[in-house]
């Protein structure tokens, strides 16, 4: 982690810079000479990429895009070699032949396309089948290829001549996918039919009806070995099938929703499969027990798909990330994120040391698989971050996720002190209590709210009495209350004895939200606040009696928020205004109007001057209260607002947004003072804490799952903004670094830094090259004399090998270059 590090003219050569945090770094005048960054640059396309091949002998990557395209590109220095264009729609399968020699694409277009990889040439269009074309596959001897189409088909066709040999006619419905057997006898397609049926190639007969499966089949997977089938279907079941009898040997029914990917393993002890429940889950194959059950995706897993090595299980879909499994232990080995919309490919490379992805955001990047191993954090949340909160001394931060656990971490040294286990869902809200020795976490499916002991970590109290999900918790200023909202109830409850004082039950569902803000204590604690539809609701926390209803809002109260003094309670609602209300009389003080989108975010400045409100357009406004005007409009923003947090002086405002960016604001002038960027998903919640001597420190979490912790330095002049630790460091980060003059970077790492925000020119290899061969010369020459006086070769007469000599013009260079430049010195001298 590099974050401002200054490299002016640093030796840098040969180092593994894979997952490397160089957020604003100067590199400038470094030597970076075979450099390791883990990664390749993306390949920008003009549309979504539907799918994407690795060849066989990994030389090439074909892309289909979503506008009937195909973009094959070389391996080695990433660039276009050609576009296959002729297909009217889009690609929905594309298969290398096991020589690599051509390409196989089915398209929407009810066309087949054979291509020749080494001129980009279509060699043969088949159009037999009469409809949408779902799936293409080689033979494994190469001279077949097998489709399956929508007109409830599966047709076979001879390679070197285009024919069709065979149409198979047996489903009764659209046929999604064939494939040959390990030994190409045989073909198997599934159908949404919900039947997978077996066919022998040369007597074009099927062999097996398998039934069983009670919604489509979406994928199959042969075993190694041929003898076994593996299915999976909408039906939320697994099923392994013996190709000999066509039995069904095991149904695996772990999966709580739709299958959307089954494969076996390499060496076919295992099978792999994921779906909508977000989930990823290893069976044994031989006795269809579950091994593992793999959880970190926050959304649908799209497909599995194993290394050749069978060691690792990579899996992708919704969530934007792909996510390599250790298929031994079920760790979760790398998170690979930078895609910015729904990863619809991946596979590894022939060796296994590399997976490419394609994506809807119109882009192919290529992941080096051993980057995160060494750098993967063991105790880092897996899933979307709900909240982060800073304990009252500010020497811990706690974390809650969509996973069933809250982490504890120390604020200095980014070390994981404590991990609370006892919730059965996601933790959605946590906070600390006044004095900091508990800390609250209410979690989603059970509605059940645990307090903590934050310096044991044992559970004190389990609060039981909500029946649905727990959408804010707050302590009472005293400590010794805890307000409790479900979203059809609030409770109070007391803190030493866990019982519960008072019930509330709204006539509307209470705010659906991740953040305290949503439940309010007054500043003396005599009341509780919250919104609920288009109402504000005021209770006395002692009596239980409801004191206020505060109306007037046109639609849903997103937030409220008290003033510091007690008096005033703000709320910000979906008809886009901001209302000021007097608590004791009822009245709405001020309609503050600016906002031309739902509002999501509010709260007062400490001395309750001034009212700061963000958008989910991104948009911010901070209104003065004693001139009921705005007083500036913050821009920079793109998207929802999630937090708003002002410094404890009242100088500064920080806001978080789903842009994936955090701004920090000066609230003299509306300048933005600092932007913190880089982050890989959304920033999902944020907290401030001031330190000693100017420092301060700013917590993140993001919807990847990763926990920062900022140091935030400066004056009225100046605002510094430095990483201090974090929890996901699997991907680079160079934004703001500069490369200006770079020694020895090559154009692919040059290209890849610029695109991830570097700035700056490096020196170009061949340029600076250029000029190093001068001094070459000098070697040349030197070696040049004693050749022409002996004969005597390798060895000179001055006592130096002409490797020796070769290896001291190589340090000269320095460079990548090197090596073709003696290249050329051993050709002069006539070494070999």
């Amino acid at each position: 982690m590099f974050d401002s590090a200054q490299f002016q003219g640093s030796d840098l050569r040969h180092v593994d810079f894979r997952g490397a945090w160089f957020h604003k770094a100067n590199l400038s005048d470094a030597q970076m000479t075979s450099a390791q960054f883990g990664e390749l640059p993306l390949l920008q396309h003009e549309t979504w990429v539907m799918i994407c091949v690795y060849s066989p002998d990994g030389k090439t990557i074909a892309a289909g895009l979503e506008k009937s395209k195909i973009c094959v590109s070389s391996t080695s220095d990433w660039v276009r070699l050609y576009t296959l264009e002729g297909h009217s729609d889009c690609a929905t399968s594309i298969a290398y032949s096991p020589d690599s020699k051509l390409i196989a694409s089915g398209a929407q277009d009810c066309t087949i396309r054979l291509w020749d990889v080494s001129t980009g040439r279509c060699i043969h269009v088949l159009n037999d089948h009469d409809d949408y074309v779902g799936s293409v596959a080689f033979s494994p001897a190469g001279n077949q290829v097998v489709s399956a189409s929508r007109d409830d088909t599966v047709k076979v066709w001879d390679v070197e001549t285009g024919d069709c040999l065979h149409t198979l006619t047996g489903h009764d419905d659209e046929v999604h996918g064939a494939l040959y057997s390990p030994q190409g006898n045989q073909i198997a397609s599934h159908s949404y039919d919900r039947t997978i049926q077996l066919w022998d190639i040369e007597t074009e007969t099927y062999l097996h009806v398998l039934r069983g499966h009670k919604h489509t089949v979406n994928g199959i997977a042969y075993s190694p070995q041929g003898d076994r089938i593996a299915s999976c279907s909408v039906d939320s079941t697994v099923r392994l099938w013996d190709v000999a009898t066509g039995d069904c040997c095991h149904i695996l029914t772990d999966h709580t929703d739709m299958i959307s990917s089954i494969a076996y393993s390499p060496n076919g002890d295992q099978v792999a499969s994921c779906g909508k429940d977000n989930s990823v889950r290893l069976w044994d194959a031989t006795t269809g027990v579950s091994i593992h059950s793999l959880l970190g995706h926050n959304d649908s897993v799209r497909r599995v798909v194993y290394s050749p090595q069978g060691d690792l299980v990579a899996s992708f879909g919704s969530d934007k990330t792909v996510r390599l499994w250790d298929t031994e232990t079920g760790v979760c080995r790398q998170t690979f994120t930078g895609h910015s919309e729904e990863i619809t490919s991946a596979v590894f490379s022939p060796k296994g040391d590399r997976i490419v992805s394609g994506s809807k955001d119109e882009t192919v990047r290529l992941w080096d698989v051993g980057a995160g191993t060494s750098r993967h954090v063991s105790n880092a949340h897996a899933r979307t971050i709900n909240q982060v909160k800073l304990s009252p001394k500010g020497d811990r931060v706690a974390t809650c996720s969509d996973e069933d656990t809250v982490r504890i971490w120390d604020v200095e040294t980014g070390i994981c002190r404590q991990t609370l286990r006892g919730h059965d869902d996601r933790v959605l809200c946590i906070a600390y209590s006044p004095q900091g020795n508990q800390l609250a976490t209410g979690d989603y499916m059970s509605g059940n709210v645990r307090l903590w002991n934050t310096e044991t970590g044992e559970c004190i109290h389990t609060l039981t009495d909500h029946n649905h999900s727990i959408s804010s918790i707050t302590y009472s200023p005293s400590g010794e209350q805890i307000a409790c909202g479900d979203g059809v109830t609030m409770r109070l409850w007391d803190v030493e004895t866990g019982k519960c004082l008072h019930t509330y039950t709204l006539p509307y569902r209470l705010l659906q939200c991740v953040s305290v803000s949503g439940l309010v204590y007054s500043p003396d604690g005599s009341q509780v606040c919250c919104g609920a539809k288009f109402t504000v609701y005021v209770w006395d926390t002692k009596t239980g009696v409801l004191n206020h209803t505060l109306t007037g809002h046109g639609d849903s109260v997103n937030r409220v928020a008290y003033s510091p003094q007690g008096s005033q309670v703000v709320s910000v609602s979906k008809d886009t205004t901001v209302r000021v209300w007097d608590v004791a009389t009822e009245e709405c003080c001020h309609i503050l109007i600016g906002h031309n989108v739902d509002i999501s975010f509010v709260t007062y400045s400490p001395r309750g001057d001034q009212i700061t409100s963000g958008g989910k357009d991104g948009s911010l406004r901070v209104w003065d209260m004693e001139a009921r005007t705005c007083r500036w409009t913050l821009s920079g923003h793109r998207e929802r607002i999630t937090k708003i947090v002002y410094s404890s002086q009242g100088d500064m405002i920080v806001t978080a947004s789903i842009d994936k960016s955090v701004r920090l604001w000066d609230v003299t002038s509306g300048q933005c003072r600092g932007v913190i960027q880089g982050f890989q998903d959304e920033v999902m919640d944020i907290d401030w804490m001031e330190g000693l001597s100017g420092v301060n420190y700013l917590a993140t979490g993001c919807k990847d799952g990763m926990v920062g912790m900022w140091k935030v330095e400066g004056d009225k002049d100046r605002c510094d903004v430095s990483l201090h630790w974090t929890t996901m460091r699997g991907v680079l980060n160079v934004v703001g670094a500069t490369i200006q003059n770079v020694q020895g970077l090559s154009q692919l790492n040059k290209q890849l830094l610029l695109q991830r925000g570097a700035v700056g020119e490096p020196v170009h290899l061949l340029r600076d090259a250029g000029k190093k061969l001068a001094i070459m010369a000098s070697v040349v020459s030197e070696l040049k004399a004693p050749l022409d006086k002996t004969e005597e070769s390798p060895a000179l007469v001055t006592g130096l090998s002409i490797e020796q000599w070769l290896e001291q013009g190589k340090s000269i260079l320095r460079q990548d270059a090197a090596d073709a430049v003696i290249s050329i010195v051993r050709v002069i001298h006539g070494c070999k």
